[in-house]
C-alpha cells in the first residue's frame, strides 16, 4: 500500500538523532550509526533506541512475525524488545557487526537472552551465521543504506528465510523526500538511500515476490515486505 499524503519536513527524519535542524551536524557522532564503537557509540544506541521507538512500532504493526524472527542490525536492542512484546510465542535472534551494539542489545534485554528466547551474534549481514530456510521472518530497521553490497546482502536475507517468509525495512530516510541537512549526512557517511522503487526493484532482483510498501510522506516513514517464493 502507498500512502499519498503531502510532504512536511521533519528534523527527526534520519538514521541519526539530530535534537535541531537548525544546529551545526556533529560528524563525530553521526559517524557512529554507520558502526558504533567506544563511549560514544553507546550513546549514540541510546538515543537511537528512545528516537526510532515510534517508527519502529509503526512499521511492525505491518508486519505478523511468526515463529521465528531475525532482526539484522540490531542495534541497542529496542526494536528486539518491541518486537517480543508484539509476538510472545516467538523464538528471536538478532545480529550486528558492531561489538557495542552486541553488548548494548544483551544488556537491554537481558532476561530474554538469559531465558534463551533471544539470541545475539556479532555477525554480518553479507555472511549470515544460519542455515538455509531457517527463518519466518527477518526485518532491519533504518540499516540497510549501510550494507556494503545490498543486492548480494539482499540475496543472503533470501537465503535464511523459509518458503514464503517475509523480509521488512523499515526507514525514515528515503531518497527524493529528505531536507538538505540530512543530504549532507547521506553524502558524509555514504549511504545508500534509494526511493521506494528502487529500494523495492532490488527486492524482486534478490528474488523476492509480492513487493509492497507503506510510505507515511508526512512523517517520511517507510515500510517495505517482499515475500521469498
Amino acid at each position: 500500500m502507498n500512502t499519498n499524503t503531502e510532504k512536511k519536513e521533519s528534523s527527526k527524519n534520519a538514521a541519526v538523532p539530530q535534537a535541531d535542524a537548525s544546529e551545526p551536524i556533529d560528524f563525530t557522532y553521526i559517524e557512529n550509526a554507520r558502526k558504533p564503537v567506544g563511549e560514544l557509540g553507546g550513546t549514540v544506541l541510546d538515543d537511537m533506541n528512545e528516537s526510532h521507538a515510534a517508527l519502529t512500532e509503526w512499521g511492525f504493526a505491518h508486519l505478523h512475525f511468526g515463529r521465528t524472527v531475525l532482526d539484522v542490525g540490531c542495534g541497542g536492542g529496542n526494536a528486539l524488545r518491541l518486537a517480543m512484546h508484539q509476538d510472545p510465542g516467538a523464538e528471536f535472534f538478532g545480529i550486528d557487526y558492531s561489538d557495542v551494539s552486541i553488548e548494548k542489545a544483551m544488556a537491554f534485554n537481558g532476561e530474554a537472552v538469559m531465558s534463551g528466547r533471544l539470541s545475539l551474534k556479532k555477525a554480518s549481514v553479507s555472511s549470515l551465521p544460519f542455515e538455509d530456510s531457517f527463518f519466518d521472518t527477518v526485518y532491519s530497521i533504518e540499516s540497510y543504506f549501510f550494507w556494503p553490497d545490498l543486492p548480494n546482502d539482499m540475496k543472503e536475507i533470501c537465503r535464511v528465510l523459509k518458503a514464503g517468509g517475509t523480509f521488512a525495512i523499515i526507514v525514515e530516510m528515503v531518497a527524493g523526500d529528505m531536507s538538505d541537512r540530512f543530504e549532507k549526512i547521506t553524502e558524509h557517511l555514504h549511504m545508500n538511500v534509494l526511493a521506494p522503487e528502487q529500494l523495492a526493484e532490488v527486492y524482486r532482483q534478490a528474488g523476492f515476490t509480492d513487493v509492497t510498501y507503506d510510505w507515511d510522506k508526512e512523517k517520511g516513514w517507510l515500510v517495505m515486505q517482499g515475500r521469498k517464493a
